[in-house]
């Protein structure tokens, strides 16, 4: 299961960017990231993500804050294994709660990087610049958090049953060479 789980999950998250884009801060990505962090380790969820952004990009484009959106996918992935060690809950309690917090620290972040590279005139270099640019950052928010709220529960599911029917088709298979080996003997 776990050679699929990479491609799958950078396959999907690619998709989901480029072809078939739900809205505005609808993705993929954070879901990627926790399920990687849980299934694969820190350093293939980094690579992960990675990937998935620089190909994304790559067909969709970016411009200057992309420094802001790319480690503000990469700094979570950096610490969500290591979380994992330490905390032990129900997967999809824990990983939910994860995503949550990757979606928090990327608006905060990248609305930090909208303020601070502001090459659309949008906002003054002021506090009140930045808190405006936070206030108009909450729908993207809601987006993702929707998204991960929806995506990140349902993909738990949906692998942790695969992962089961794997471990019983592999049981079944060595009852039955055991068998075989019992009848012959």
């Amino acid at each position: 299961m776990k050679k699929l789980i990479f491609p799958l999950l950078l396959i999907t998250a690619i998709l989901e960017r480029t072809l078939f884009d739900l809205g505005p801060n609808f993705e993929f990505i954070t879901t990627a990231l926790i399920l990687s962090a849980f299934y694969l380790g820190k350093k293939q969820s980094l690579l992960l993500i990675f990937l998935i952004l620089l190909v994304s990009d790559f067909i969709i484009g970016n411009t200057n804050i992309f420094v802001f959106t790319w480690s503000g996918f990469l700094i979570p992935a950096l610490f969500v294994s290591n979380i994992l060690k330490k905390i032990k809950l129900n997967k999809i309690i824990l990983g939910t709660g994860l995503g949550i917090s990757s979606n928090i620290f990327f608006y905060l972040w990248t609305n930090f990087g909208v303020w601070v590279l502001d090459s659309w005139g949008m906002y003054p270099n002021t506090i009140q610049g930045l808190l405006q640019s936070y206030i108009n950052g909450i729908p993207f928010l809601k987006y993702q958090l929707v998204s991960t709220l929806l995506l990140l529960p349902v993909t738990f599911v949906i692998f942790e049953t695969i992962k089961i029917i794997a471990i019983q088709s592999k049981s079944r298979k060595t009852l039955s060479t055991t068998l075989k080996t019992e009848f012959i003997n």
